[in-house]
């Protein structure tokens, strides 16, 4: 009878249990970077944190007068201001997941784990990517939120709007005089566009010699618009999309027809997202299967806030349309 050996297991948690608990993943901290690194629109919008319930609320004001007061007058604070609030609700989780088999590990000769993070990381990132996009073209169609404050904007440029810098541009810096008027911060005004188009304002003369940017032709590069940064992204609307009837379809709508979209102008006032669980990373290890199966996953959802603080560049014949 052969001796009997004991082993110490050195990812073992207390002797007993799973032999891998204490072996910690690598591609934990590279998805966070990387997911991270893959976000774009993210940054140009309002959000929201909740550590409970299934949806949260934004505030939207009205506007107000001044007046003159005379000697002897009172103030009475007789004027008022409108007050809305914006629900945005959490969607299902959002989420990536591979399983791969234990012996497709031991026979692999080189080590695909970063790539596949890097899969998963563009997974989750690409779709918020398009949500965000998708919400801030329907603000740019809706109407004002609140009493005294407009709706948004759709600027319908032309068929060539998505084909001619020229047409484009104009456009672009139309959708800033359209913010102005609508009292819209002139800080944090953004413009995306689709890769194509932003090469056709990189090489854009008229931008250069205006000199109203920093753009490099030699770079592939714009500046900016009247005041408006320009955003490159592959992620801009350009088909119709419908509803799903899936059980698990988001509880927000992100569906509508952007097949004449040719560039989103706003500011991040004009759309928001509630987060309740930022990105959480699992590795498990399935020993009736033999497999590890890696998750990433989000729990979020993104809406509508203020309209006016939208415009929406169409290639359709030429005219404004101005939300009430």
């Amino acid at each position: 009878m052969a001796d009997e050996l004991t082993f110490t297991r050195l990812g073992q948690a207390n002797l007993s249990g799973d032999v891998l608990a204490l072996f910690k993943d690598q591609f934990i901290p590279e998805l966070l970077a990387a997911f991270d690194a893959k976000r774009v629109v993210k940054n140009y919008v309002r959000t929201k944190t909740i550590q409970k319930g299934k949806s949260a609320t934004f505030p939207v004001l009205g506007t107000t007068d001044a007046k003159y007061i005379g000697v002897g007058d009172s103030l009475l604070g007789n004027q008022s201001i409108a007050h809305n609030e914006i629900t945005i609700n959490l969607d299902p989780f959002l989420v990536s997941d591979i399983l791969i088999h234990e012996l497709d590990v031991k026979m692999q000769e080189y080590d695909d784990r970063a790539e596949i993070v890097r899969e998963m990381s563009r997974a989750l990132a690409n779709t918020e990517d398009k949500q965000l996009l998708q919400v801030g073209v329907l603000a740019a169609r809706a109407n004002g939120t609140v009493k005294d404050r407009p709706g948004g904007t759709v600027i319908k440029a032309g068929a060539t709007a998505k084909t001619d810098a020229a047409v484009l541009a104009a456009a672009i810096y139309t959708s800033g005089v359209e913010l102005d008027e609508k009292n819209v911060d002139e800080a944090d005004r953004y413009c995306f566009v689709r890769p194509l188009q932003y090469a056709m304002l990189a090489q854009y003369e008229d931008i250069k010699n205006h000199d109203i940017g920093t753009g490099s032709y030699s770079d592939g590069t714009t500046g900016k618009l009247n005041g408006i940064k320009i955003i490159k992204t592959n992620h801009l609307p350009q088909e119709n999309i419908t509803q799903t009837s899936d059980a698990t379809k988001p509880n927000n709508v992100y569906y509508g027809d952007f097949s004449k979209t040719a560039a989103l102008v706003m500011n991040r006032q004009a759309i928001g997202t509630v987060s309740r669980q930022g990105l959480i990373v699992e590795p498990k290890w399935i020993l009736e299967r033999l497999s590890h199966l890696l998750t990433a996953r989000i729990l979020q959802g993104h809406g509508i806030l203020r309209p006016e603080c939208a415009v929406e560049i169409s290639a359709e014949a030429a005219t404004t349309v101005s939300g009430t």
